[in-house]
């Protein structure tokens, strides 16, 4: 599907700013995480404690990798517009489908860990 270059503009800055959040957020999970590995030291919550830290460093490495991707398409829109201004508003790009559907299952993963986070928050808090 096409699409104006300045509506695939505000998506990517939608999508950086998405991205900006789920960044900050990772070290509170990993500052609350330190608080219940401090607190337990049963086999049991280690291994879920490193569960959790493996799950945000993959995240995180993702995060930056998905940042990456997302400036890269806003850098490429930045210079479409520049070299043809009296497009920016004319549906002639092809909308990119698959950096759509990463921040799709980038948004799913993030709330679905962030809940598995918190009940196992509050079973050891």
């Amino acid at each position: 599907m096409k699409d104006t270059i300045s509506h695939l503009h505000v998506m990517c800055k939608d999508w950086l700013r998405e991205l900006d959040f789920y960044k900050t957020e990772i070290p509170f999970f990993k500052k609350r995480l330190e608080e219940v590995s401090a607190k337990n030291t049963s086999k049991d919550v280690k291994v879920e404690v490193e569960h959790f830290e493996n799950k945000f460093y993959i995240m995180n490495l993702h995060l930056d990798e998905l940042l990456h991707d997302v400036k890269l398409k806003e850098e490429s829109l930045i210079q479409n517009a520049i070299e043809q201004p009296k497009y920016i508003n004319v549906k002639m790009i092809e909308t990119d489908d698959n950096l759509e559907d990463l921040m799709e299952f980038t948004a799913t993963d993030f709330k679905d860990t962030k809940k598995e986070f918190y009940q196992f928050l509050s079973k050891y808090l």
